[in-house]
């Protein structure tokens, strides 16, 4: 492994050819080509599956949310959540 401009590691593995394709045009539709974006957006994933597990395991089983609610926590932690705007108060005239 080579090390990249930044904090990138460049890699090599070997996938089937029918994922290649998948990984593509998945580049091509969402980030102009870039397949490393699109590894960035797997890695991404895993981590917050992997941080979602260490939260169930610190709280227990009870720690259960619907793929709507496990979505709205991507969203919010990401920083990507919509803020409300709060209606201006009118001044008196």
């Amino acid at each position: 492994m080579s090390v990249r401009a930044g904090m990138t590691t460049k890699v090599s593995l070997s996938i089937r050819n029918d994922d290649l394709k998948v990984i593509k045009e998945r580049a091509k539709r969402l980030h102009g080509g870039n397949v490393s974006a699109v590894f960035a957006d797997v890695i991404a994933a895993i981590k917050r599956q992997e941080a979602w597990a260490k939260a169930e395991t610190w709280y227990g089983d009870d720690a259960t949310a619907t793929e709507s609610e496990q979505q709205e926590i991507d969203l919010e932690l990401l920083g990507k959540k919509g803020r409300r705007k709060v209606p201006r108060k009118r001044r008196a005239e």
